[in-house]
């Protein structure tokens, strides 16, 4: 096998990914900013993020069952097919006056509840491609992030554009636009294997939590993921939307508030992408998180003393670059220490505990934006970003992680 014909199928993996991940930036962009609009009210808008969430931690508890059952391709399919069927309802819906927040709620509920197994079952597809092209660990999975990175650069700063010129709704046709492309990319251009009639290897749900629980630190993982994501969510999906609609300055800032957080996550994937197997995957644990928690009072001062809304993108800028190296480590701990057999359960399951905290973390921050402002709410945000790091004071090693340096 060549070269290039090693690297084929994943490349098409990760446009498909790439496009799917930039229609959800547009979604976290045109929902808030649609609801606020319609509402005033940050409370109303945070209840419905929290509609696009929870499905974050649900589908952790069934969905991985549906991917070691069948393959990870067929989940991918059925998962953007019916991700274009429920975001293309919002528009539809609201041009012929039939859309409420209830039923808005439901379909952005319904579309995340339908990704969140999808993004699953192509998180499976990476180490599939990667063992059966015998592609290098580090450089794929740093690609896969380096992807990822760039839909979080490239959907901010076009969802801000085209929410200046066309408005929300149509960012929404634009999302669903992206699911439709994934679909016809990984139907033909990804040959992900098949499960073979009659296998049935699947563990029952209370055993793939037992066997979860038992590994120490794919729990400490994932709980250390917890408390990130319970920051991290609410910072960019709830306070940055608003802060810019109460700036008065329209979507610009916001774009250019995401822009800069996607960079700084994007430089450091490339860097871990080519150096990677260099870097101390533990040091990286202990030491992010000061960082993000630095990157955070940038913001915050900026808030207290007025200081121009660029400052908030430097914030950004530095909580970017140290919240970037995470998803590679997350991929390369479970990678070696889940066995394949296992993996759509146990993919999905730590899927569902890292975003435990999200929906509380959501609420409470609308709930503060409404009682008390921004700055007592970045200021528990650095607070408990700083939590982390406490994690992995006591370790020395890092199984799994190719941390050479340690």
């Amino acid at each position: 096998m060549t070269k290039s014909i090693q690297w084929t199928e994943f490349r098409a993996l990760l446009s498909a990914n790439a496009l799917s991940m930039i229609g959800n930036q547009l979604t976290i962009i045109a929902i808030p900013w649609f609801v606020y609009q319609l509402t005033g009210s940050a409370t109303t808008t945070s209840l419905v993020v929290v509609a696009g969430q929870l499905p974050n931690v649900l589908t952790g508890l069934f969905s991985g069952h549906f991917i070691d059952r069948f393959s990870a391709k067929q989940i991918s399919l059925f998962s953007d097919a019916v991700n274009f069927f429920a975001v293309m309802s919002i528009p539809v819906l609201y041009s012929v006056d039939a859309l409420n927040l209830i039923l808005l709620s439901g379909l952005v509920f319904l579309s995340q509840v339908i990704d969140t197994p999808g993004s699953t079952a192509r998180r499976v597809m990476v180490p599939e491609l990667i063992d059966r092209c015998r592609l290098p660990r580090e450089r794929a999975n740093g690609l896969d992030s380096l992807v990822e990175t760039f839909a979080d650069l490239v959907g901010p700063v076009l969802g801000g554009l085209l929410l200046s010129v066309v408005g929300a709704l149509m960012l929404l046709v634009v999302d669903a636009l992206t699911f439709a492309l994934s679909f016809m990319i990984v139907l033909f251009g990804v040959q992900a294997k098949n499960k073979p009639k009659g296998e049935s290897a699947i563990l029952p749900l209370s055993q793939v939590w037992k066997w979860m629980f038992a590994q120490g630190q794919i729990l400490k993982l994932a709980l250390y993921d917890t408390v990130i994501n319970a920051v991290a969510t609410p910072l960019l999906a709830l306070a940055l939307p608003l802060l810019a609609q109460d700036s008065g300055e329209a979507p610009f800032w916001l774009g250019v508030w995401l822009a800069c957080f996607a960079t700084g996550t994007t430089l450091t994937t490339a860097l871990y992408t080519w150096l990677g197997h260099r870097l101390s995957a533990l040091t990286l644990l202990k030491v992010t998180p000061l960082g993000q928690g630095l990157g955070l009072l940038v913001i915050l001062l900026s808030i207290v003393w007025q200081w121009p809304l660029s400052i908030v993108g430097i914030g950004l800028l530095i909580f970017g670059m140290n919240l970037g190296v995470g998803s590679m480590v997350d991929a390369i701990v479970l990678q070696q220490q889940v066995p394949e057999d296992r993996r759509g359960s146990v993919f999905a399951a730590f899927s569902s505990l890292r975003y435990m905290g999200v929906p509380v973390g959501l609420v409470v921050a609308g709930v503060m934006i409404d009682q008390v402002g921004y700055v007592p709410l970045f200021a528990l945000f650095l607070g408990l970003i700083l939590v982390p790091s406490l994690l992995w004071l006591t370790e020395t090693s890092l199984q799994g992680a190719g941390d050479a340096a340690e």
